[in-house]
């Protein structure tokens, strides 16, 4: 995920780009893609943490792997539509282990966001595992809340869990993670918008 789309978020102007090197100020914000954009359901796992507003990110896909990810792309036609939250240090170590860190299933990675020409390192967590597989049922239904809590396009949303089904493998890895989880029925749209999408 290289850069980014400019966007206005409450009357700032936003703009981003993937910083491979952490930046030596402290984390503010957090770039949510998946069930941590949800207001209710960050409010009981962090509720310091305060909505800041939208952000998409060009050159790159949201992608479930049963849980939501996301992975960079060549075009500047792909679009991942995410949510920025003001953390403290106490939000971060929550966001840390309720997305397994410490046990190798997500990755913390930083991108740089100027906000009114002010820059901002912004925390975002990376799965470590392959494989594509849709997401459960609740779990998608939770996602969707976020994508209106943040007032995202939730066609984007609806693309990748049809490339879910579409791209579903049956690697050791997305399959173990099915199978711990409790084999879950998997996500269609219909499911949860009435909707069919090819």
């Amino acid at each position: 995920m290289s850069k980014r789309k400019h966007r206005k978020i409450k009357r700032k102007s936003v703009s981003a780009r993937v910083s491979r090197e952490a930046a030596d100020r402290p984390t503010t914000l957090d770039w949510a893609y998946g069930s941590n954009l949800n207001h209710r359901q960050m409010r009981w796992r962090c509720p310091a943490a305060r909505p800041f507003g939208p952000l998409y990110l060009k050159q790159g896909l949201l992608t479930f792997r049963y849980f939501a990810d996301v992975e960079a792309t060549e075009s500047v036609e792909d679009v991942i539509a995410g949510g920025l939250w003001r953390i403290t240090p106490a939000c971060e170590r929550t966001l840390d282990r309720y997305e397994g860190v410490e046990g190798g299933h997500y990755e913390k990675r930083y991108l740089l966001l100027e906000v009114d020409g002010v820059p901002h390192k912004c925390l975002y967590y990376r799965m470590l595992q392959p494989g594509v597989m849709p997401p459960h049922k609740n779990y998608l239904e939770g996602i969707r809340q976020g994508y209106k809590d943040f007032k995202l396009d939730t066609r984007l949303l609806d693309e990748a869990v049809a490339r879910g089904w579409k791209d579903k493998d049956k690697s050791p890895e997305v399959m173990r993670r099915w199978h711990r989880h409790g084999r879950k029925k998997l996500a269609r749209i219909a499911d949860v918008t009435g909707q069919t999408v090819n």
